[in-house]
C-alpha cells in the first residue's frame, strides 16, 4: 500500500467517524428539543434559555452541513459553540465550569471534519503538476 493510499484510507475513516458522531449528536439534540418542548407545557423557559439552546442547535446543524462542506460545517459548529459561551458570559458575567459537557458531543466531529478537509486538500495539492504553480 502506497503512502497516498494510506492517507486516503485514514481520511475516509476520519470522515465516517465524524459523520456517525454527528448523527448521534443530532439525535441527542432532537431528544433534548422534544423533552424541552414537553417540559415547556409545565414550566415555560426564558428567552435566554432558548437563545442558548438555539446556538447549541445551530452547531448541530453545522455538523450536518459538514457532511457536504466539511470546512464550512466545522467552522459553523465551532463558531456557534464559541458564540454560545460568549452569550453565557455576557448574560451571567461568569464562565460556566461545565462548558465541556455542552461542547463534548460537537467539538470532536467538527475538528475531524476540518482535519479531513485539510488533509484532502493537502493531498490534492501534492498531486498537482508543477506547471500550475509556475
Amino acid at each position: 500500500m502506497t503512502t497516498n493510499e494510506k492517507i486516503l484510507k485514514r481520511i475516509h475513516i476520519m470522515r465516517w467517524v465524524a459523520r456517525v458522531w454527528s448523527i448521534l449528536a443530532f439525535v441527542l439534540g432532537l431528544i433534548l428539543l422534544v423533552s424541552i418542548l414537553v417540559e415547556q407545557r409545565v414550566e415555560p423557559q426564558t428567552s435566554i434559555y432558548w437563545l442558548l439552546f438555539g446556538l447549541w442547535f445551530a452547531s448541530l446543524l453545522g455538523l450536518l452541513a459538514g457532511w457536504r462542506w466539511e470546512m464550512a460545517g466545522g467552522i459553523i459548529a465551532l463558531t456557534s459553540l464559541v458564540s454560545r459561551e460568549l452569550m453565557v458570559y455576557f448574560f451571567s458575567g461568569q464562565v460556566l465550569v461545565g462548558f465541556w459537557m455542552v461542547w463534548l458531543p460537537i467539538l470532536p466531529p467538527a475538528v475531524l471534519f476540518m482535519e479531513t478537509w485539510r488533509q484532502e486538500n493537502k493531498l490534492k495539492e501534492a498531486q498537482l503538476p508543477r506547471e500550475v504553480f509556475d
